[in-house]
């Protein structure tokens, strides 16, 4: 009865709130318990921590809303071609192909800005639990995690955006239409939730789902490479990641077979750091759209191999399926898993068409059931940023080192880069993210990082237009515009400059 009608109440209060504070950010409130008198037992506390990551799932299994579609299809065509069903590219716009990007068309934030107050709400009023003090802290630490998580991102896409701090309680607060904070402001903000997570890491647990230790230092380490190659940061950040890399180990070890992280039959494999989880009831991503339409499909070939759903918008370019099938040539085991390949129309057209192999769910049934998990962290991530750091440091064959066991596993031979020139060593790290992590969303950003980004050229079909000649006309062209909607909806926001 307690908890009945403790329920009620709460419903009756979210549903005032949400009536009359629903504000720019669109925080929903069906199970924040985010007011005070709610956060009395144990279990209070036990069942806020999944509803962040529930949140976090729900934002980031949105078609539009995910860290593929905000990092890697930007970079356009050089890997991203026309679709079969209606020979065009949903990544016209996000490219800027036609300069058409624009605060109409462009995606919201308001499912992000529900996470964070779910951890705001955990972060104010968890010590208010009769809990033990391991499990108090357990949860500040994964609400610390999600926060540095949600903040790096938005400071990455967007630049300047709101920092809340508080859970939204009162339609009094300026939570409810808050202001931007500049990008320094954000990025600072960040850093106090990483230290802040870190003297509770312990106390993260091994459920990736949620954070762990190794999770939070990768994201350590991510932000630290971010801050000193994008932000001027210094070699203090180097250092940062320098012991958050070993804090994690970087080695051989726990590198498995490349097929094997993506097997939907164990998702929790040892490669896997951190991961949103979806299921056959639970489904949802933007791996749908690297799946065909069935009636464009000649019925031999449905799920036999061309992954069939409704609808389908993303294909690789011609560009980027001559580089994957060139580097099966040289014995890169891994393009079996990353490119789909085969017929689709009778054997007299021969025609054929590539897709996504490495997240294609569940082809027993038709349409395909997406119930691959949300994958953000993997092990190998962490051994590309250790290259990548040693790059930085100037430590050539260190970088070697680490790029080669990346190699090993691909090609199955030791020592597969061997030169230490600077220009050779940025070059190949470049190339196998490539072709490690197509269609993942980490591409886009080791780009940026490295500053090959300004060299890429969105558009083939206007030669000589890259994002360094973008940039004379947007000083902001790498960061996305606010949505409209959000503008309309809080006077207090201005849209980032270059897109107004």
């Amino acid at each position: 009865m307690k908890n009945i009608l403790k329920s009620f109440c709460l419903l009756l209060v979210c549903t005032a709130l949400f009536s009359s504070c629903h504000g720019d950010l669109n925080i929903p409130y069906d199970n924040a318990l985010s007011v005070s008198n709610m956060w009395k037992d144990a279990s209070d506390l036990e069942q806020s921590v999944p509803g962040i990551y529930k949140r976090m799932q729900s934002y980031f299994s949105d078609s539009e809303c995910n860290v593929f579609y905000f990092g890697e299809t930007r970079v356009g065509d050089y890997m991203w071609g026309p679709s079969l069903e209606s020979k065009v590219q949903d990544n016209f716009k996000i490219a800027c192909r036609h300069n058409t990007l624009n605060p109409s068309n462009t995606i919201g934030w308001s499912g992000l800005y529900s996470t964070i107050d779910q951890a705001n709400a955990v972060l104010k009023h968890a010590k208010e639990c009769n809990a033990s003090q391991d499990r108090i802290d357990w949860a500040m630490a994964q609400a610390y995690f999600a926060r540095a998580y949600c903040y790096f991102h938005a400071a990455r896409v967007w630049g300047e955006v709101p920092v809340n701090l508080l859970p939204v309680e009162s339609t009094a607060q300026e939570e409810c239409y808050p202001s931007q904070k500049t990008v320094a402001e954000v990025y600072e903000q960040v850093e106090k939730d990483l230290e802040a997570c870190e003297p509770l890491a312990d106390k993260l647990g091994s459920e990736k789902y949620f954070a762990t230790k190794d999770a939070f230092n990768l994201l350590k380490a991510d932000y630290a490479m971010w801050m000193y190659s994008t932000r001027n940061g210094g070699s203090k950040y180097l250092d940062m990641a320098e012991k958050a890399l070993n804090a994690i180990g970087i080695s051989g070890a726990r590198l498995i077979d490349y097929a094997k992280v993506f097997d939907r039959t164990n998702k929790k494999n040892n490669e896997i750091i951190f991961s949103l989880a979806l299921s056959a009831s639970n489904t949802g991503g933007y791996q749908i759209f690297f799946c065909q339409p069935s009636n464009l499909i000649a019925s031999a070939y449905r799920n036999k191999p061309v992954p069939i759903s409704s609808t389908q918008w993303w294909s690789y370019s011609q560009n980027f399926v001559d580089i994957l099938k060139a580097s099966e040539k040289k014995g890169d085991t891994r393009v079996k898993t990353n490119l789909g390949y085969g017929p689709y129309s009778s054997a007299a057209d021969h025609h054929e068409i590539t897709w996504c192999n490495k997240l294609t769910g569940d082809m027993s049934k038709s349409p395909v059931v997406q119930d691959n998990d949300l994958i953000y962290y993997r092990y190998g991530y962490a051994v590309m940023l250790d290259a990548e750091l040693k790059y930085y440091k100037k430590d050539y064959a260190g970088a070697n080192k680490s790029l080669n066991l990346i190699a090993k596993r691909a090609y199955g031979k030791d020592n597969y880069y061997t030169s230490n020139a600077p220009s050779d060593v940025l070059n190949n790290i470049i190339n196998e993210y490539f072709l490690e992590f197509p269609a993942e969303g980490m591409i886009w950003w080791a780009l940026i990082r490295t500053g090959r980004i300004w060299s890429m050229e969105p558009n083939s079909e206007i030669p000589g237009q890259t994002f360094e000649t973008m940039r004379a006309k947007n000083p902001n062209i790498l960061l996305w515009p606010i949505a409209q909607g959000s503008l309309n909806r809080n006077s207090a926001l201005h849209q980032i400059e270059g897109w107004s």
